[in-house]
Order: C-alpha cells, then structure tokens, then sequence
C-alpha cells in the first residue's frame, strides 16, 4: 500500500512540475505541407510528414510572433536564432490537428497545434535586455511622477433644436363669399426652441486628482519596475523643495482637463539630472464614474491610462524615449473602492510593463 502511494505522489508531482512550467502559455495552430517526388513509398512519406510538421510547428510560433508586443519583439529579433535552434525548449508542438496525405499529387499536408510557453519566453527576452546585464549595483534610477484624477461630474450639451407645429384652425366663411356656408380653414404655427445654442458645445469633465489614488498607482508600478532591475523612487521626494509649488500647477492643469504642463516637466528634469537620475516617468490616469455590471450586480470602474511619457535623463539634454496611452483596465467589487483599487492595480501593472518594453526596445541603458 505505501509503495502505491508513493508511485502515486511522484506521478502527481512530476504532473504538477510538468503542468506548472505552461501555466502561463498560449495556443496557436500551423499549417505546413510538403511535397515529395517519386513512388509513394512509406519511408518517403514519414520524411515528409516530419517535414511538413515542422514547417507547421515553425509557423504557429510565428503566428504568436505577429502578436507579440512591438517593443519587446525588437529585443526578440536580436536573439531569434538561438530561439529556434532550440524552439522545442519554448512549445510543446506534438498534437496533429489535420492531416492529409495525397499520394497522387505527391503532397503532405498537416495543421499542428502549438501550446507556447510565453514566460519562458520573456525571460529570455529580459534577460538580453540592456537593463537586465546592468550590475545590482548600478541600477538606472527610474523616477516616477504620477497623477490620478476622477471624473467627479460630466455635463453633456445637446444641439439647439428648433421644432415647428402646424394646426389647422376652422374659419366660418361668410354665407355671402359662397353659396355652400361651409367652414374654410387657416394655419396656425407655433415654434419652440430646446438644447444648447446654434453651434454645438464641447461636452465637459469636471476631475479632482486624489493623492490616495496615486499613491496606490506609484505602487503597484514600483513592483514592476523594481522586478526589471530598475531603481524606482518617487519624483516629489526628490524634488521635495520645490515639489508643493510644482504639484499646484499640475493639478491645476489636471483638474480643468488638461495635461502636465511641459514648464513643469522641464523644471522637474532639471532637478532629477542634479539628482543622478537616469529615467523620470510623466503620467497621469482617469478614474471613470461607477457602473454596475448587469451580470454580477457589483460595481464595476474603469481606470485608463491617459497619458505617459518617458525620458531619458543625463548625457547632454533630455530625451523622450515616446509616450504611450489608451491603456484601459475594468476593476470589479462589491462595492466602489474596491472596484477602483483592482482597477488602479490592473491599469499600473499594464503600464509599468509597457514602459519598461519601450526602455528595452531602445537598447540605450
């Protein structure tokens, strides 16, 4: 009995391992064929066959490949021999889907499935980075200044409509005009006016930025950051002097829907680049109004990335690296804060991650 329980606990912990390593792994089909001259023998078959499934295999990968985000493939290209000469450490590629072998063309086609492991994957990717070969102790300094606003109201102008009625009003004829006395009839016209004035106006948000948002924002990318061998550290805290009358402008600026003020972020790089800080990261996030999800009956919140920019500090005068946005992640509780709080982490993660592709793509650190 316990020789049957210890085959069973190894067998269950070799599919634990086995199962682990593509828990986070991604399916593509292929499609390949080939073609052979000659009698249709088995054996020139079979090496078709591994001909065809390889070619199958090969071009699942490259289906994922078209996916794969533009910055993080500029690294892969650098580094996409050594991938594919050992592309079976990377996917699993041994489920045939379709396969037809037409002896009378002399052809083999197949169509493979393809179970992709993309952690180990992007693992590779980070680890021919620029910033994963740097020193522990030479880690670039990555300042962060963020922002979250949250639409506290919105006003909607419609269109001035005009709207015109017509009613027909019964006139007794005099009995001397005609022979008949019947009645005749005139028009009566009223017109009302509705909506906004003659040219359509912009609709308005109205924000608050609230400090306890971002520094929710700040933390969640800090881990992210941190886990790419950068040195986060907070803006404000370096430019501590100066930062109260810096942040009243960007808030400012934030709160009557706009952007940060480029005055400001010129002020700001100047501080950090006396600071030895190598990136300072510009963004700032929108907290949409609450929804309730139909399905669930929880509250549902919507955070977006509205705008980030990147810059690259020291060596002459800054540089912007590019900027990034659009990035919109939906948070689900059973009430508004903790909706928000899963929404701020999903829209700081996604963010971080994009940001330190960019970086990476650049290969300048």
């Amino acid at each position: 009995m316990k020789n049957v329980n210890k085959r069973l606990l190894i067998f269950f912990s070799v599919l634990f391992f086995a199962t682990s390593n593509y828990l986070n792994a991604v399916e593509f089909r292929g499609a390949g064929v080939e073609t052979y001259k000659g009698a249709s023998s088995k054996k020139k078959i079979n090496e078709a066959l591994m001909v065809a499934t390889d070619k199958a295999c090969r071009n699942a990968f490259k289906k994922y490949l078209q996916g794969m985000e533009e910055s993080k493939r500029t690294i892969f290209i650098s580094i996409e021999d050594q991938i594919y000469s050992n592309l079976s450490e990377y996917m699993i590629c041994d489920t045939i889907v379709e396969e037809v072998i037409d002896k009378k063309q002399k052809k083999i086609s197949i169509v493979m499935k393809a179970v992709i492991d993309e952690t180990r994957l992007d693992i590779e990717i980070n680890k021919s980075s620029k910033i994963f070969d740097t020193d522990s102790s030479e880690k670039s300094k990555l300042a962060m200044i963020f922002f979250s606003r949250t639409v506290s109201s919105q006003r909607e102008f419609d269109d001035k409509i005009t709207k015109v009625e017509k009613k027909s009003k019964d006139i007794e004829v005099d009995e001397q005009e005609t022979d008949t006395g019947i009645s005749s009839s005139s028009t009566e016209t009223n017109v009302t006016q509705s909506g906004g004035s003659k040219l359509k106006k912009r609709d308005i948000s109205e924000y608050v930025v609230d400090d306890n948002d971002t520094a929710k924002l700040e933390s969640n990318m800090k881990e992210i950051f941190t886990k790419a061998r950068f040195e986060p550290v907070s803006g404000p805290r370096q430019v501590r002097r100066k930062w109260k009358g810096l942040k009243d402008g960007i808030i400012e600026s934030l709160e009557n829907g706009g952007g940060i003020p480029e005055e400001v972020q010129w002020e700001i790089e100047d501080i950090l680049i006396e600071k030895n800080v190598s990136y300072v990261v510009f963004a700032y996030f929108d907290v949409g109004i609450p929804e309730v999800s139909s399905s669930t009956g929880n509250t549902l919140v919507n955070v977006a990335l509205t705008k980030a920019e990147i810059i690259r500090l020291g060596g002459g005068d800054p540089v912007s690296l590019g900027t990034i946005g659009g990035i919109g992640e939906r948070g689900e509780g059973n009430n508004y804060e903790v909706a928000k709080n899963n929404a701020i982490k999903n829209s700081a993660k996604t963010t971080a991650k994009e940001l330190v592709a960019l970086i990476n793509s650049k290969g300048i650190n």
